[in-house]
């Protein structure tokens, strides 16, 4: 959809902890989440398995606002998410 921006993040994590982070990055990136006043940035986290002790999460973002999204995509990016696809409209 032309009206969305889009990104696509991965990272690496323990099996232990996958399903908190999955929880952690969704409710953080929604309108009632985490958050005092939301970013306007929803995520989405699907995990997929590696081994026994490691698995990827896929972390896809959508946003109405590039800036947001931008700020947020690299805020990951900081916090050792590699990005795997971004599509920010112009403003």
């Amino acid at each position: 959809m032309k009206d969305f921006c889009e990104a696509l993040l991965s990272v690496r994590v323990s099996t232990d902890v996958e399903d908190v982070y999955k929880r952690a990055i969704e409710t953080e990136n929604y309108p009632n989440g985490l958050r005092e006043h939301w970013n306007g940035v929803y995520a989405y986290v699907d995990i997929m398995q590696e081994s026994n002790k490691e698995s990827t999460l896929m972390i896809q973002l959508l946003s109405h606002n590039p800036s947001s999204l931008k700020q947020v995509v690299e805020w990951y990016e900081r916090v050792g998410c590699e990005s795997l696809r971004v599509d920010y409209k112009e403003e």
